[in-house]
């Protein structure tokens, strides 16, 4: 089986009806047992996990390890990843190991350096009013910067943070030439090379797609992703070799195939959400007769965590749009203080703290429950905040969004929440959203709505706006999109 214009993953190919059926179903039917590694199917690693393993604490290290060890029969590495990983290894180790263990102790002075200009700038400031009017304030003002300077200028702290740096250093000093995970992966089964005209056909397909994919709305631009299709990178084409590489593995082997990748901030491999994009399952089952299982690595090994604990944290700020640029989230203020000049903006993970000068407009106009775009970035601590804050007015009258309408698929009022029909997948909405929020208790599953569509804190499409237009009749049906998910939110 070769690769070619016959034997390639073309998201522009016709489906049939049986065609979907068949690989949506036995998706759904075995995802659970192949989220678990259970069975004998083999089992193709993406190569983040592998050189995710450099930034990891030594007792997830441990795990990574005990997990190939335990698998390793089952194991099988592309041609491509197996070259992306000798390729980036030594990077990757100074870059997430070395590199940033070197830079605590400066990181360190640096935070210090800034604490002391922040002290000092402000009783500078304030020194006229409190110092003729409040001089008992500005005493003890000076004597918190004297103590606080005291403190965090103990080079006690500096030295110890220099000491075991070292040791951990030291300790791994040969891991360029010593290294556990370089010993498990040389014993890993591996896929043939892809010949040279192969190659050439799939650069060349893979350039033709992403020059599709770019040029298609981002609303609907979903029905064309492939993989790497989120990528920005000159030789953004290897995970389209890899998964061509994996499908002629399959065919060559008559076997479906568990893919695990540590990658959904490109949304290319899979969805924001962690969940597979539908039509990957339905063209790999259309080539091959058979299924790839492409599933989340923290799904399957919720007890090895990924982070890499040598960075400083930066959640969304990681998360970059096709024009590597920071993807621009949205959500609702949840307190805001105008006198004070603070605010903090609604999110899953944590409550994002942004303050006047992150926002762009009068903040003293701003109120609890309005809807803002933000990005995350962080503060001279690490700690996540948010920046180039906005005001989102959605108006139907306005020619800012487009008008959309559709059904309401599934409703629960006692939560507040609704979901109506969409591509590519039912868009979420709440009580809230409403004109009128006593209007959400008159919906039923069929109604006609029209709707604005916005994000939410994730990056995911939500629909900000609804409105009722036409009750469902009699006889209607609610329209349904087919997705996988939309079982999981009508249940």
């Amino acid at each position: 089986m070769n690769i070619s214009e016959e034997f390639y993953f073309n998201p522009k190919a016709k489906l049939t009806v049986s065609i979907s059926n068949a690989a949506l179903r036995k998706y759904a039917s075995d995802f659970e047992e192949c989220s678990k590694l259970e069975g004998e199917l083999p089992i193709i690693l993406d190569t983040n996990i592998l050189l995710g393993y450099y930034g990891m604490s030594q007792q997830e290290k441990d795990k990574l390890i005990e997990f190939l060890d335990k698998f390793k029969d089952r194991i099988i590495l592309t041609k491509q990843v197996e070259s992306e990983f000798l390729r980036n290894r030594l990077t990757v180790i100074k870059k997430d190991f070395f590199g940033p263990l070197s830079k605590i102790a400066d990181d360190y002075l640096k935070m210090r350096n800034e604490i002391e200009g922040n002290l000092k700038n402000f009783r500078e400031n304030k020194k006229k009013i409190l110092s003729q009017d409040y001089p008992d304030l500005f005493t003890k003002l000076q004597a918190i910067e004297e103590e606080v300077k005291a403190t965090i200028n103990n080079d006690d702290f500096i030295d110890d943070i220099k000491k075991r740096v070292e040791e951990t250093t030291t300790d791994h000093k040969n891991i360029a030439l010593l290294d556990s995970l370089l010993d498990k992966v040389s014993k890993f089964k591996i896929t043939e090379e892809l010949n040279d005209k192969e190659l050439e056909f799939l650069e060349t397909k893979f350039s033709e797609h992403i020059s599709d994919y770019k040029n298609e709305k981002e609303i609907s631009r979903w029905k064309l992703a492939i993989p790497g299709c989120g990528e920005t990178k000159e030789d953004a084409a290897g995970d389209f070799l890899i998964y061509h590489e994996a499908i002629k593995y399959m065919v060559e082997n008559k076997t479906s195939a568990i893919f695990l990748t540590n990658d959904v901030t490109k949304g290319d491999w899979l969805q924001f959400d962690k969940n597979p994009h539908n039509h990957y399952i339905e063209h790999t089952f259309r080539l091959t007769d058979e299924i790839l299982y492409i599933i989340h690595a923290e799904r399957t090994l919720p007890k090895i965590s990924f982070e890499n604990i040598h960075t400083s944290p930066q959640i969304k700020t990681d998360v970059e749009n096709i024009n590597n640029e920071p993807l621009e989230l949205e959500s609702t203020i949840i307190s805001i203080d105008t006198e004070k000049g603070f605010g903090f903006i609604y999110t899953k993970d944590e409550n994002l703290f942004f303050s006047y000068a992150d926002f762009e407009g009068n903040f003293r106009e701003l109120c609890k429950n309005d809807v803002v775009s933000y990005e995350v970035s962080t503060n001279f601590n690490g700690e996540p905040k948010a920046i180039n804050v906005r005001k989102i007015e959605y108006d139907f009258n306005s020619s800012d969004h487009e008008v959309h309408k559709s059904e309401v698929s599934h409703i629960n009022k006692y939560r507040g929440i609704g979901f109506i029909s969409h591509q590519p997948e039912n868009l979420y909405f709440h009580q809230a959203f409403l004109d009128d929020t006593e209007d959400f208790n008159g919906f039923e599953i069929g109604d006609v709505v029209e709707y604005l569509i916005g994000k939410n804190d994730e990056g995911e499409l939500i629909a900000r706006k609804v409105r009722l237009i036409e009750k469902k009749l009699a006889t209607k049906q609610p329209i349904s999109n087919g997705t996988l998910r939309d079982a999981t939110a009508d249940s």
